[in-house]
């Protein structure tokens, strides 16, 4: 697989160096990574301490037109556990991914297309998405999107996304599905510093099962983000869920553990979100966070959560820099559709950051993170890693657009949810 992600990474850039000599660019970065944990996957009895080895790579092909820009994203890693705590776990793996997208912009209109293929370690995932880590081997998702964007006015802008993906596993407890979502955002410009954003996503879950389990789920959001003074950013958000599940085929008498559960019936629920940036002083940025949100895991089950959240970052100078991080959240798997009751777990984390700029390439980073399932399991994990950036080929305007144009792509690409950590 790492053979063939990277002949297709050549493959594609080459066309596009051809079509494109004047702004093509080929970037990558490498990095090794080390982690010691006494209890890595936040256990309630784990076998013992556990160390990790992650070797990883990317390579980012962009080339831009006036109006057109196009992204070939891939990167490659293996990891390895060691120690005692490996037995808990897949011992070794290959996450993996490959996505390429389109930006194709007109006067009025933003269009982005694009098609994504990622390999993910089951039980890093159920572990950031949960607290927990039950699952084992690995996630593969292959997935189709795109949307357009539109200019109303001088004050208004309205957006449409869609995107298709399937999900299948090498876990054979864990049941394959395909998932469709789609929503629309109208952003209104209320001043030059607060905007009004309202938005309704929709998404269709459907379980590759005899009982053909299936869900939709409707998000409506309305929401404002304001700059209320130089040093102070603020964003509220109001969230309303509606929730349907049901089978369309052969009715099951037990409930297969591990995948998605049927949970027949119909329900809504109500979130919220409130975030606040403050540059304290001129090298010091605070950030609290706090929300209640319903999301769907990577099996598909609906989740809630409680969390709350607050970041202390510290530029130390040119070179390096310090932050300090803790957040307590509180997950619960509903017994029925977005019922209140279930399996609750509370979780705390901790950490500490320090990063370090060797030189124009290399750069290095030391983090301490303490995580505690509340009456459950408590871990302390020390990470260490060192990565150099690199450019192949390219136009300093290129490269230098480049990582901009990465994130900008993927949040176009991405509609309905992303699962928000809770940042072990």
């Amino acid at each position: 697989m790492k053979a063939s992600v990277f002949m297709t990474s050549v493959c594609l850039g080459g066309l596009a160096s051809g079509a494109f000599a004047a702004d093509f660019s080929v970037k990558g970065n490498v990095s090794e990574t080390v982690e010691g944990s006494n209890n890595y996957l936040l256990l309630s009895a784990p076998s013992g301490p556990t160390l990790k080895s992650t070797t990883a790579g990317t390579l980012d092909f962009l080339a831009r037109t006036p109006t057109t820009s196009y992204l070939l994203d891939t990167n490659y890693s293996y990891y390895h556990y060691y120690g005692p705590g490996a037995v808990d776990t897949s011992v070794m793996g290959t996450p993996a991914s490959a996505t390429f997208t389109i930006n194709h912009l007109t006067e009025l209109n933003l269009y982005n297309f694009a098609a994504s293929w990622n390999r993910a370690d089951a039980a890093a995932t159920q572990l950031a998405q949960t607290g927990i880590a039950t699952a084992h081997g690995s996630i593969t998702t292959k997935a189709v999107s795109g949307g357009i964007t539109r200019d109303l006015g001088r004050i208004d802008t309205i957006s449409w996304a869609a995107n298709a993906s399937s999900v299948s596993f090498t876990d054979p407890t864990q049941t394959p599905y395909v998932d469709f979502n789609t929503g629309t955002t109208w952003n209104h410009s209320l001043s030059q510093t607060t905007s009004l954003v309202n938005a309704v996503n929709f998404d269709w879950f459907s379980e590759d099962n005899t009982a053909k389990s299936q869900r939709l789920f409707w998000t409506i959001t309305s929401g404002l983000q304001s700059r209320l003074s130089s040093r102070l950013t603020v964003s509220a958000n109001v969230l309303a869920y509606f929730a349907n599940s049901y089978q369309s085929g052969i009715a099951q008498a037990i409930i297969q553990t591990g995948g998605f559960q049927p949970m027949i019936g119909a329900g809504h629920s109500w979130g919220a979100n409130v975030a606040m940036s403050y540059q304290l002083l001129k090298s010091t940025q605070v950030s609290l966070m706090a929300a209640q949100v319903t999301i769907p895991t990577f099996t598909g089950q609906l989740q809630q959560s409680q969390s709350i959240g607050a970041t202390l970052g510290q530029t130390i100078n040119e070179f390096s820099n310090l932050s300090f991080s803790a957040n307590y959240a509180q997950a619960t798997s509903p017994n029925s559709t977005l019922a209140s009751t279930g399996t609750s777990t509370d979780f705390f984390s901790a950490s500490v950051n320090y990063g370090y700029q060797l030189t124009r390439d290399w750069r290095t980073s030391l983090s301490y993170t303490f995580a505690e399932a509340i009456g459950t399991a408590k871990s302390s994990t020390v990470l260490f890693r060192l990565s150099r950036d690199f450019t192949l080929m390219g136009n300093p305007t290129a490269i230098n657009q480049a990582e901009a144009e990465r994130a900008r792509q993927r949040a176009l690409s991405s509609v309905g949810y992303v699962f928000p950590t809770l940042h072990y």
